[in-house]
């Protein structure tokens, strides 16, 4: 054994070239960080002689660590990184142990590191069923939407034995955790949060650092067939501790030997907190004090409607609202374009968010929109199709630029207060409407021939408790099924007033 060992360590690859260590470490560093890594995985029980997969193996950190431990097993990395995958497969093993070490490129999306990828599902995996001991992946769920985190755990699933673990590291939040009390000591201070269970540090880069609840994480892990053996607190929440600098979870196949499992919590711990009731605030930019709206008009529970920051109305923070039910990661990929300025879609939710301002900056002809069949992927309008005078051919032209995945929003002013849209020659009132819109704008434009689902959606204002309704149309009717789920998974109070199937 020490003649395997001291060769496996004496015949040591050129270390990777400083351009393609994203995490800074000097030529002095790079080797001890590595041993350090493998040092901690060796720590769960992960013998050298295992069949281990490392997702998202980056530079191949811990395939230095391993090699100069003496790892004797096999070790396939794989990274959204082409370059430095190209690197590692020309570099790293040695005629002695070519055999045992290699690195795959997975042209996986992902908004940040890899935008022109496919998604995973599309993606096939050079791996067998049920031929690795353990899975690693490290800073690679921090970089993520939840989406994507499923599809992960769902996939590489079925490539480890029943007896195997997973070690993976992730931004961990308590499950009370809120924007208003955050630790000052975080390495990162998160600034939105963008789902029911998802925050971000930057906005501008939302996959830069994102954190979960754990509540979501664990279930996840569950749903998913993994249950969670142990967990190790970060010290980026700025606890005092003197763990890793990411949370790391050990996860088993469920129904594997549960060798290493967290502690009971104590029974006063499980019980939920008396909530605190808060002060209302903007769901869309925090802001506190609220206005009247145009006219000087108030919401109908006579509550002031309009945020003094960023102008939000009822409508608009209902909407943000529902958005905030759909994982990030259903949106990331696809291009938006939104009719007339509107703050309740953020555009770092989508791959990329296009503005036509009415006779301004960007302006389209809505019914005749300048781009090619298919250009984008989620359309918004707002309020709008009541001035347009050739509606249906504005919708058609909506219908026509949305890709076969396409969502389309559109909010209807008052739509459920009559049963049938009514029709004007000339304008009706100071906003230039000539139409006013009823419970029958599914049949109006025609979408059961247009292969189109729909769903009706009542929420209310948190800021006001006016309720309003918007309607999302899509061209697949598996997302109607998933948007419906989410929805209603987010938020009990939400209400389907009307469903439409193709």
């Amino acid at each position: 054994m020490s003649a395997v060992l001291n060769a496996d360590t004496a015949l040591q690859p050129p270390l990777p070239p400083a351009r393609l260590r994203f995490m800074a470490e000097t030529d002095e560093s790079f080797l001890p960080i590595c041993d350090h890594l493998c040092r901690t995985v060796l720590s769960h029980n992960v013998d050298l002689g295992c069949d281990l997969l490392d997702v998202g193996c980056g530079y191949g950190r811990l395939a230095y660590g391993l090699r100069r431990a003496g790892f004797r097993g096999s070790y396939r990395g794989f990274d959204i990184l082409s370059t430095q995958v190209d690197w590692l497969k020309r570099n790293f093993a040695q005629a002695h142990d070519a055999a045992r070490y290699d690195f795959d490129f997975a042209n996986v999306h992902n908004a940040r590191y890899n935008p022109g990828g496919l998604p995973f599902e599309d993606i096939t995996l050079p791996y067998a069923e049920a031929s690795f001991d353990c899975v690693t992946s490290f800073s690679v769920f921090t970089h993520m939407y939840e989406d994507d985190i499923r599809h992960y755990l769902r996939r590489i699933g079925p490539l480890v034995r029943p007896d195997g673990k997973w070690l993976a590291t992730f931004f961990r939040l308590p499950d009370d955790f809120s924007l208003l009390t955050q630790h000052p000591a975080m390495r990162y201070r998160l600034t939105e949060q963008i789902s029911p269970h998802a925050f971000i540090h930057n906005p501008a880069e939302p996959l830069h650092v994102i954190a979960y609840k754990d509540a979501f994480l664990r279930q996840v892990f569950a749903e998913e067939g993994w249950t969670v053996a142990s967990h190790h607190p970060g010290s980026w929440l700025g606890d005092p501790n003197d763990g890793e600098f990411q949370d790391w979870f050990v996860l088993r196949r469920q129904g594997a030997p549960a060798q290493e499992l967290d502690p009971p919590a104590p029974a006063e711990a499980l019980a939920p907190p008396a909530p605190t009731p808060a002060a209302p605030a903007c769901n869309i930019c925090g802001g506190s004090a609220f206005g009247p709206g145009p006219a000087g008009r108030l919401a109908s529970t006579g509550a002031p409607p309009c945020c003094q920051n960023c102008g939000a109305l009822e409508r608009q923070r209902v909407v943000r609202h529902m958005m905030q039910a759909m994982p990030v990661g259903f949106l990331d990929w696809r291009r938006s374009l939104q009719f007339s300025p509107d703050p309740a879609h953020n555009p770092a939710w989508f791959r990329s968010h296009e503005v036509s301002v009415y006779d301004g900056p960007g302006s389209l002809d809505i019914q005749a929109i300048a781009r090619p069949d298919g250009s984008y992927d989620y359309l918004t309008v707002s309020h709008v199709l009541e001035c347009i005078p050739r509606d249906l051919a504005a919708f058609d032209e909506m219908h026509r630029v949305l890709s076969p995945r396409g969502l389309l929003h559109i909010g209807f002013g008052g739509s459920q207060l009559r049963a049938v849209t009514e029709d004007f020659d000339v304008p009706v009132d100071r906003y230039a409407n000539v139409h006013r819109y009823g419970r029958d704008v599914y049949q109006r434009f025609g979408c059961a021939g247009k292969g189109m689902g729909m769903l009706a959606v009542q929420g209310i204002d948190p800021v006001t408790g006016a309720s309003d309704v918007a309607h999302l149309f899509a061209k697949d009717a598996a997302d109607i099924a998933r948007v419906r789920a989410w929805l209603l998974a987010w938020d009990p109070a939400l209400v389907i007033v009307d469903e439409q199937l193709p």
